[in-house]
Formats: C-alpha cells, sequence, structure tokens
C-alpha cells in the first residue's frame, strides 16, 4: 500500500487512478502477447507436415 500511496503523490494524483492504469497496462500487455501468439501459430501453420510426426515425437 505504501508503494501505492507513493507513486499517487508521485504522479500527483489518485490510488484508484494509479491502480487503474496499472491494471489497463497489465492487460493490453496480455492481449497483445496473445495476438502475437497467435501470429506466430498461424505463421507456423505452413510447416505442419505429418511426415515430420516422427522427429515431433522426439
Amino acid at each position: 500500500m505504501k508503494l501505492l500511496k507513493a507513486e499517487a503523490l508521485e504522479r500527483d494524483t489518485s490510488i484508484k487512478d494509479v491502480l487503474t492504469r496499472a491494471l489497463e497496462a497489465y492487460f493490453a500487455e496480455r492481449l497483445e502477447a496473445k495476438t502475437i501468439a497467435r501470429m506466430a501459430d498461424s505463421a507456423f501453420e505452413e510447416w505442419e507436415d505429418p511426415r515430420d510426426a516422427d522427429y515431433d515425437r522426439l
């Protein structure tokens, strides 16, 4: 709680605003990471080949 108060004082804002901004940033980063992961999955789909199954099991 001390950290939240200190951050609010430093930014001249409320603890609620500090928490709101922190949560927004957290969820924006998670959404970005999920989007990048989905993009990466689709990029590797072309490499899917049933003949590679033996290597996949290693």
